[in-house]
């Protein structure tokens, strides 16, 4: 570095490279300020990042306010005519080769120096390096806690929609706000003590993942965050429960009403077709089914004085209990439709099966007739035993089901040997 060409050229170099720098540092000390500024806070991973760029951030503002005396120094050896003379020159590549920012200043000559190996350059690549490093560690931490939140921002949102319901509805995260008398009537009625407290519960588990997304963002715990999506799920579902049965508790009570109808008329199927089974084919109940003792009209669990107690609470204004009673007896109410369905269908089976041999043996006969059989005195001799146990009452039907193959068995003996179209194949 011997000409002026040199000299200015390195200086130009360093006064951008310092104008950069600043900038660079301002922007890293905001971000760090913004996301990192509070390493007592944070955890982990994060909080060696946070410590490291803190404690760094003020080497290189170090480095940057040494390289800017570094200009300074040089500005004024330089002075502000174009023309530079040798001894000057001298100097000012002393002054930039023989110290670094920050250092001593040279006490000798350059003689030798050569080339564009500049410290100060060095130093300050070093630096802006150095910013990269810091900025991408702290963006790594940004991008996990922008990913976490956004994981954590539905949560949210649906947390201060059900707590809004809640207040609307007059209800408190860890309660109802009428108290224990929610709970006064029988337990099978449901209770809404405590119910809301999944409110609460969801809030917790949502603050807990939030906070550990603030503070360690690189190393969250996965059950976490699925703890809060957990948690939320059913505060969420109480509290529709509870808006349903405010919102809609007519509505809701008279659909009960039409599903008791339905599991009644339901049994009342089942009942009539085991009376038909009965009375028609078997003259006893072995293998029929019916619902419980007590389904409809016990005290307690009948589907009848639970639904009323239910539909006396809302008339009293007692919605919550009804939001609480209304679904378990409806899972109930449900659960005995499709009992008394399959129970229909169970006992109806019997008189299913009389009517298909009746149907197979009509088929069977015309069959005979069309063959020219009808007339067939060893036919009848098994068709007529068929008929009879079919048309008698009770019927046991293994019997007549043996009849009724005997004289399929038997007609499909005689059929070839009357069959034109058969005999032809055979001549």
């Amino acid at each position: 570095m011997r000409t002026r060409s040199d000299v200015d050229a390195a200086l130009t170099g360093l006064r951008s490279g310092s104008a950069r720098l600043a900038a660079e540092l301002l922007d890293l000390d905001a971000v760090i300020d913004g996301h990192l500024g509070d390493p007592p806070r944070l955890r982990g991973r994060t909080a060696e990042i946070a410590t490291d760029a803190g404690r760094r951030l003020v080497d290189l503002w170090e480095t940057h306010g040494a390289l800017n005396d570094l200009l300074t120094a040089a500005a004024a050896e330089r002075g502000e005519g174009p023309r530079l003379g040798a001894r000057r020159t001298a100097r000012l590549a002393a002054l930039l080769l023989g110290a670094e920012p920050g250092g001593d200043r040279p006490t000798g000559g350059v003689d030798g120096a050569e080339g564009p190996d500049v410290p100060a350059q060095r130093r300050l690549d070093e630096a802006l390096a150095n910013v990269r490093a810091l900025r991408a560690a702290a963006d790594e931490v940004i991008t996990a806690r922008a990913a976490h939140r956004e994981t954590l921002a539905p949560l949210g949102r649906q947390l201060s929609a059900a707590l809004a319901t809640a207040q609307r509805l007059g209800l408190t995260p860890d309660g109802a706000a009428r108290g224990n008398d929610v709970g006064s009537m029988d337990a099978d009625d449901g209770s809404a003590d405590g119910e809301i407290a999944a409110l609460a519960t969801a809030r917790a588990a949502l603050a807990l993942a939030q906070a550990a997304v603030a503070a360690d963002p690189l190393d969250v715990p996965a059950e976490l965050l699925a703890a809060a999506g957990d948690a939320l799920a059913p505060a969420v579902d109480a509290v529709a429960a509870l808006a349903r049965a405010h919102d809609h508790l007519a509505e809701d009570l008279a659909a009960a009403d039409a599903l008791l109808a339905q599991v009644i008329a339901a049994a009342q199927v089942g009942e009539r077709r085991a009376r038909e089974v009965v009375e028609r084919v078997s003259a006893h109940a072995d293998g029929l089914l019916r619902l419980s003792d007590g389904w409809f009209d016990a005290p307690r669990r009948g589907l009848r004085p639970w639904l009323d107690r239910l539909t006396a609470a809302g008339e009293a204004g007692d919605w919550q209990l009804v939001a609480y009673g209304l679904p378990a007896w409806r899972r109930t109410a449900q659960a005995t439709l499709a009992t008394a369905t399959m129970i229909a269908e169970t006992n109806a089976a019997p008189v299913r099966r009389r009517d298909e041999l009746r149907g197979l043996l009509r088929a069977l006969r015309a069959k005979a007739g069309r063959t020219g059989l009808g007339e067939s005195a060893a036919l009848e001799a098994r068709y007529a035993p068929a008929l009879a146990a079919l048309g008698s009452a009770p019927i046991d039907l293994d019997r007549a089901e043996r009849l009724v193959r005997t004289y399929a068995d038997a007609l499909l003996a005689a059929a070839p040997a009357r069959d034109p179209s058969r005999s032809e194949e055979h001549s």
